[in-house]
């Protein structure tokens, strides 16, 4: 029979076998003051952290634990520690609420944090370096259990030990703190508090970040300089062992700099990198897979350091793809518009918008806002934006220029049967079109206002019917109750009111979209004011011509400080798209090399950023504040 065994590898590190270890664990150091005094400024820099984009997440996990600490007391807390990111997000969290906690109560014992570690053959040794690094900085209490030892098994020796007076049995409750998210496999539908499971021991499971994302963990840990595990900076961004954990794909960098000997180019980019977080388990591997390529894989639950499921699926990407958009013969139909796929210059919109209301503020223009968001989505560049007055000779004049800037015009605002909607009228005197009684609209116009097809009509509908000679009515919604788009040979004529614009301008956009792909994109959060990276932008810009990078200060903002865009751009010798002699000798497709050129740009801008600047990266199209 074995005895018990409590063997100090490092100060706060006692490996636990199976047998008997009640008087280990009941064994219990006290926090320094020094610790305290640390872990409590922590406790402060967050209260008064007024970053809107992590602050009510952290002031959130702050209020879970100092309920978990009132209900069952600093000794009846512990902490899953495996080094992974979200175990370092919980571990200072619950170092900042145990300082406050010990601050308000200066009566309790002190405790040091009692954390708990479950050993595995297969774990990275960088994990297991970070770890025991933690616990002697910290000066946390690490429970670590055996090898062999799965986690309901470690949690039952927990709870049936669980005894804060060494002269009795009795145990006392014991809450257990996770850094589970819902994005995790294994999350299913647990609360914030949530009981354990039935086949387990009984404790309170504590998910103090359950609704926290990967970029708030990210945004978390370097915004309060919390050191992690150095395999993130190497490209990994979900740990779990050796054996069924590689870099994430979509960190890959390699190739980049093909040709380029003296380019020591990094594989991948850190973790805090990754703006797609759908892709935050991309390099894992199924279990399935790990056990096929090495029988003597033993799992456990909850023996990595990120969170694992029962089962993990080998994780593949999806391009999303694009409806065709047909487009009649110029020779079928005088008002459409074609798209020729040997031009050399991509499509260019215009947008008119026309309104006393809008010039006078009176009313808000948003629908420039929603046509801005609608083209980009589909890929259709808006150039230009005129606002103009309901006169009809400002109108013309502005359509007549705007022929000569752009290829398709869009007009918001001025239809109706009101004596100030002219747009109709200056269209049509702008592309020198008779006006005439339009024999489809008068029959939709009544079909809509359910009248009676040999009644006369008002004026107000006569005005409505009265369109250009050239006029099309385009049905591009799917929902025939929809009203058609006017279109005027290669102006499409919307209507001003947001509501009604902003459904018709999705599906104009959808209609207009040239099918060339758009580049990925990547917006960078910084900490550092603009003007300290003035000639780091300057020189990116510089050596990387065929990328549009973007610098956005945000002087109000209390924490992030800029905010930098990087996309590819469409050069005039991309849009031809598959007939490019360029992107054929290449060997790339338009949107490969316009990925390639981001990339590119983007790993010269990570190598020359301040280090430590960048707190998180986006998809450029998420807005960074509400």
């Amino acid at each position: 029979m074995a005895t018990i065994r409590c063997q100090e590898t490092i100060p706060s590190w006692r490996t636990l076998d199976r047998e008997n270890p009640a008087a280990a664990l009941q064994h219990r150091g006290l926090w320094t003051e020094a610790q305290i005094l640390d872990a409590h400024t922590l406790y402060q820099k967050l209260t008064q952290c007024n970053d809107s984009y992590i602050k009510d997440y952290f002031e959130s996990s702050l209020k879970v634990l100092h309920q978990a600490l009132r209900l069952y007391g600093a000794a009846s807390v512990i902490c899953s520690f495996n080094g992974g990111k979200d175990a370092v997000a919980i571990l200072h969290l619950l170092r900042a609420a145990l300082a406050h906690y010990y601050v308000e109560n200066p009566h309790v014992p002190r405790y040091r944090p009692r954390v708990i570690y479950f050993d595995n053959p297969d774990e990275f040794q960088e994990i297991l370096a970070f770890v025991r690094q933690s616990v002697e900085d910290y000066e946390l209490e690490m429970i670590a259990f055996e090898r062999g030892v799965k986690f309901a098994e470690g949690l039952d020796v927990l709870v049936s030990n669980n005894c804060l007076d060494l002269s009795s049995s009795q145990t006392s409750p014991m809450a257990f703190v996770l850094g589970t998210r819902t994005t995790d496999p294994n999350a299913g539908d647990q609360g914030i508090f949530a009981p354990s499971s039935s086949y387990m021991p009984p404790f309170m499971r504590v998910n103090p970040i359950l609704d926290w994302s990967y970029g708030h963990i990210w945004h978390f840990l370097r915004f309060f300089h919390l050191p992690y595990c150095p395999l993130y900076d190497q490209g990994y961004t979900s740990l779990g062992t050796v054996l069924d954990t590689l870099p994430c794909p979509a960190l890959a960098v390699a190739g980049i700099h093909e040709g380029d000997a003296d380019c020591n180019v990094p594989e991948y980019w850190p973790a805090y990198m990754l703006r797609d977080y759908d892709q935050e388990r991309a390099g894992r591997i199924s279990k399935q897979k790990a056990k096929a390529s090495n029988s003597t894989v033993q799992q456990t639950e909850l023996s990595s350091p990120e969170s694992s499921s029962a089962h993990l699926s080998s994780y593949s990407i999806v391009k999303p793809t694009q409806n065709g958009v047909t487009v009649p013969d110029q020779a079928e139909d005088e008002s459409c518009v074609s798209y020729q796929p040997d031009n050399d210059s991509p499509r260019t919109v215009g947008m008119l918008v026309i309104g006393d209301e809008i010039l006078k503020g009176r009313t808000a223009d948003t629908n420039t806002h929603a046509a801005a968001k609608a083209l980009r989505k589909h890929n259709v560049h808006l150039k230009r934006v005129v606002v103009v007055s309901d006169d009809l000779e400002d109108i013309c004049h502005e359509i007549q220029r705007l022929e000569q800037q752009v290829d398709i015009i869009i007009t918001s605002g001025g239809v109706g049967p009101t004596h100030d909607d002219v747009t109709i009228k200056s269209v049509a005197a702008a592309l020198q079109c008779d006006l005439e009684l339009h024999d489809e609209m008068v029959d939709l116009l009544r079909d809509k206002m359910n009248t009676d097809h040999s009644a006369e009509l008002t004026e107000a509908q006569v005005k409505m019917a009265t369109l250009p000679r050239t006029s099309k009515l385009r049905y591009l919604s799917e929902n025939p109750k929809d009203w058609p788009v006017l279109q005027c040979q290669n102006i499409f004529i919307l209507p001003g009111v947001p509501e009604f614009f902003e459904k018709k301008i999705e599906n104009v956009a959808e209609y207009l979209s040239c099918q060339l792909e758009r580049s990925e994109a990547y917006k960078v959060v910084l900490s550092v004011d603009e003007n300290l990276i003035v000639s780091v932008l300057n020189k990116v810009v510089e050596n990387h011509p065929s990328v549009t990078i973007g610098s956005y200060p945000y002087l109000s903002h209390p924490e992030v400080k800029t905010v930098i865009t990087v996309e590819g751009r469409l050069l005039p010798a991309m849009t031809g798209v598959r007939n490019s002699t360029v992107t054929k000798r290449e060997g790339f497709s338009s949107k490969d090399l316009m990925d390639r050129n981001v990339k590119m740009a983007l790993d010269e801008l990570i190598k020359t950023l301040p280090e430590g600047s960048i707190l998180r990266v986006e998809n450029e199209d998420q807005f960074l504040f509400d």
